[in-house]
């Protein structure tokens, strides 16, 4: 999640990084370097989740598998995952990824099972209920925010969260999205993964959501702003994401009025006519295909650093798609991929040979996600230039935050992953 900062942005830094003689003064500026770091991640339970270090893990929900993984940018990661079984034979996943703080996420991880249950209704298009659950993210963190502002935390009214929430049965999903996280369908066509773009980024550069707000604020030149130093569009000049729980300061004037004097003029100004931020999700729902195979669920720090087709051809050359690709196992012990190679340059071979020798010590080859995290840190512009052990010895908070934002991603497997 990007706001504007008064430090360089993270899309300057990389610029920065991409330059021949310029970006480690910068980056080192803003995150001192701290001793080296392993190139390694640990298993853990989702529950236990806290991005330090690259985390993976894999979690079961009745018939489901689903993997994740994360790593965190932030002095404490703003993103949160969910894995649960939903009634008989469903399952929900969700990403959060908060800004201004990890509280509205946090808020939505410990409730939104709750208010799926509370939401189904048989007599319900499953449209109708996926947004109840949005309002009811909403309601419960504005009781939650009033209560805070009440005992003097005013940071409440700044804080909030984009959701992507995906409830799974054997024959359909509905997604659910707020925010710019990403949810993106992979099928197996031609002996091949593609990506099916389920959901769309609800931020200030999207030029929909741009004219949408300005035609409910006419008039009101401030509504969105582009601002230079970072060359991005901002609601209100201050927040990119155009659609989120929370965020209180842009949506009500009494949490705006609870904003200190000296913070007001920073956060978006005078509101004339609230909300500008607004809380209506898109809700995409479709019938399973058999050639449905995986459903990536992400937040923004994966789709900065990969396209959906890369992130197809990591997947694909992990070779996990059951019946998508031969193996065989090899003298050394390990899994062999024989898809995708011949097409591959020397460089493109070399690299991904290196990302397979990195899981293959954690056991990770056929991590969808582990493997999506590793193919992202690789392709980061500041990893490109100064290497990877670089970019995982800077410390987590600013600097950090200036090369990559936190990463969560949580990949469910549509059919039985292999044994």
């Amino acid at each position: 999640m990007r706001f504007w900062y008064s430090v360089p942005s993270r899309a300057m830094c990389r610029r920065m990084a991409a330059s021949a003689g310029v970006g480690v003064s910068a980056i080192v500026l803003y995150g001192a370097l701290k001793e080296p770091a392993a190139m390694y991640s640990r298993r853990k339970a989702l529950a236990d989740a806290n991005g330090k270090k690259p985390e993976f893990g894999s979690e079961r929900a009745g018939r489901w598998r689903a993997d994740w993984a994360c790593i965190g940018a932030n002095v404490a990661t703003e993103d949160r995952m969910v894995v649960q079984k939903v009634g008989q034979d469903g399952v929900l996943c969700c990403v959060f990824d908060g800004h201004y703080g990890p509280r509205a996420a946090e808020f939505c991880k410990n409730n939104v099972l709750n208010y799926v249950n509370t939401s189904r209704d048989g007599n319900d298009a499953p449209e109708a209920s996926m947004t109840r659950v949005f309002q009811m993210l909403e309601s419960g963190w504005i009781r939650m925010a009033n209560s805070m502002v009440d005992k003097g935390d005013w940071t409440s009214s700044l804080e909030g969260a984009c959701a992507l929430v995906a409830h799974v049965s054997p024959t359909h999903l509905t997604v659910g999205n707020l925010g710019d996280c990403r949810a993106v369908l992979f099928q197996e066509e031609g002996g091949e993964l593609t990506a099916v773009q389920l959901t769309q980024e609800h931020n200030a550069s999207n030029p929909d959501e741009r004219s949408r707000i300005q035609g409910e604020h006419p008039g009101e030149d401030d509504a969105v702003q582009f601002v230079d130093a970072s060359g991005s569009w901002y609601v209100k000049g201050t927040l990119q994401v155009s659609r989120a729980i929370g965020d209180l300061f842009l949506k009500d004037r009494t949490f705006h009025s609870a904003l200190p004097d000296h913070v007001r003029p920073f956060v978006g100004g005078e509101l004339k006519t609230p909300p500008y931020v607004s809380i209506r999700p898109d809700v995409i729902e479709r019938k399973l295909e058999e050639k449905d195979l995986f459903l990536v669920l992400a937040s923004d720090g994966l789709w900065d650093e990969l396209t959906n087709e890369q992130c197809a051809a990591a997947m694909t050359a992990m070779g996990a798609a059951v019946g998508l690709a031969k193996r065989s196992k090899a003298a050394s012990g390990s899994w062999v991929d024989e898809l995708g190679r011949g097409g591959e340059t020397r460089q493109e071979r070399e690299a991904a040979e290196s990302i397979d020798e990195m899981l293959r010590e954690e056991g990770e080859l056929t991590h969808p996600s582990s493997r999506l995290l590793w193919t992202a840190l690789r392709e980061n512009p500041v990893a490109q230039r100064f290497g990877l052990q670089f970019v995982l010895n800077i410390e987590q908070g600013a600097g950090r935050r200036q090369v990559h934002d936190d990463i969560s991603i949580v990949v469910l497997w549509l059919r039985p992953p292999p044994q």
